[in-house]
């Protein structure tokens, strides 16, 4: 058979296992395996320690992947032929993170090495292009977040709370008091519960009478938890008041929480940033990152604007769809990736050797360990254990 007609067989590299993992490699992959895109995947860590020896691929997907060793690896036998998917400026900083075990250097050669580049914006390519000072455009391509949504559309009813989701910090620094201080006053005006899913700090425990927090809940059980949830208000604040850096660090970012609030049928009120103005989506309200605005939105959501929830949540599950975006953007872009050649996994992997095989064993005993107690124990480490931890990591 002619190659051109065969299907990809995809390699998969990630260090995430909480939800980038799922959300911009399991998922995708899935799906264009279920429409009978690709023949198969295997997804791995930077390790490559358990990818099967006599499987066929012939193409190289990275996600966040941060190991120079890898990178040195893969240029000696791909001649650096991969794909590499960024969601986030992860080359730039923000005040608003906590301490972080990515190693920009690592991502910066990354960027610069891919073959493809894949991203969730044009605004991330231009301000990568910004700060690698290298001409991305040319081998971009936008990849936007997308979604496997529930068939049936809600019909719309008065909100029963609302809802707060941060993976990491909430992304606020000046704006944190006016943005919360409007959250709070409404969801004990109104009575409403406020149900949060992240990492629990006295800050927003202290924040909110009425709050029940659910913790850093799985990618998949979260979604599922958006789908059972009666309509809630989604809450989507980011930064607009910050240095120059933190900016370009949230311009950086994508649209997801208004995918996940909108595609799942909750309105959201959202800040008035990039991510969720520089969008083809449509969903709830943007708003400035005042008290007044934030209570304006809160309370235009709550009084009418929840009778268009089932208009926006079809407007998002159309463009959002992943059958749709996994035909139209992963799929085209997986075709550009390919190898010159299929390779098999034992071709790929690092040269068998006792001291590396044992490495390589520890190291995937790390990364597949949980993400969440490898964060926390990140943070509690002392600043030279941390760069220590970070060369080996």
């Amino acid at each position: 058979m002619n190659r051109i007609n065969q299907k990809p067989r995809v390699l998969a590299v990630t260090k995430n296992s909480f939800i980038l993992r799922h959300a911009r490699l399991a998922m995708p992959l899935l799906n264009l395996k279920k429409q009978g895109l690709i023949s198969d995947y295997f997804i791995t860590d930077p390790t490559l320690f358990d990818v099967p020896d006599d499987a066929l691929f012939d193409v190289i997907w990275l996600q966040r992947v941060d190991d120079l060793s890898l990178l040195t690896h893969l240029a000696r036998k791909i001649d650096n032929l991969f794909l590499y998917d960024l969601d986030d400026l992860l080359i730039g900083r923000a005040a608003y993170r906590g301490p972080d075990l990515v190693r920009q250097e690592a991502v910066l050669e990354a960027v610069r090495r891919a073959r493809l580049l894949t991203v969730t914006s044009n605004r991330l390519v231009r301000l990568l292009e910004k700060y690698t000072q290298a001409p991305l455009a040319q081998k971009s391509l936008v990849c936007p977040n997308a979604c496997e949504f529930p068939g049936a559309i809600r019909k719309p009813a008065k909100v029963a709370g609302l809802i707060l989701t941060s993976s990491d910090n909430l992304p606020l620094t000046l704006s944190y008091n006016p943005v919360m201080d409007a959250v709070a006053e409404f969801s004990e005006r109104r009575g409403l519960p406020v149900y949060y899913f992240g990492k629990e700090t006295e800050k927003v425990r202290a924040r909110f009478r009425r709050l029940t927090s659910l913790g850093l809940v799985p990618y998949w059980h979260y979604h599922a938890l958006l789908a059972a949830l009666p309509p809630m208000i989604g809450l989507a604040p980011l930064e607009t008041k910050a240095d120059p850096e933190t900016l370009d660090f949230i311009s950086g970012k994508s649209d997801i929480k208004m995918l996940e609030f909108g595609g799942h049928g909750h309105p959201g009120v959202y800040s008035n940033a990039p991510p969720y103005v520089d969008t083809d989506l449509q969903a709830g309200v943007v708003v400035d990152n005042t008290t007044a605005a934030w209570r304006e939105g809160l309370d235009a959501v709550y009084g009418s604007l929840w009778r268009r929830l089932a208009q926006d949540q079809r407007q998002v599950m159309e463009l959002r769809n992943m059958d749709r975006v996994a035909a139209e953007c992963w799929y085209p872009a997986l075709l550009k990736a390919r190898l010159p050649r299929p390779l098999t996994g034992r071709e790929i992997k690092y040269p068998r050797g006792m001291l590396n095989y044992f490495q390589k064993a520890f190291r995937h005993l790390v990364y597949s360990q949980d993400y969440l107690l490898l964060k926390k124990v990140q943070e509690q480490m002392p600043p030279f254990l941390l760069k220590i931890v970070k060369k080996i990591y």
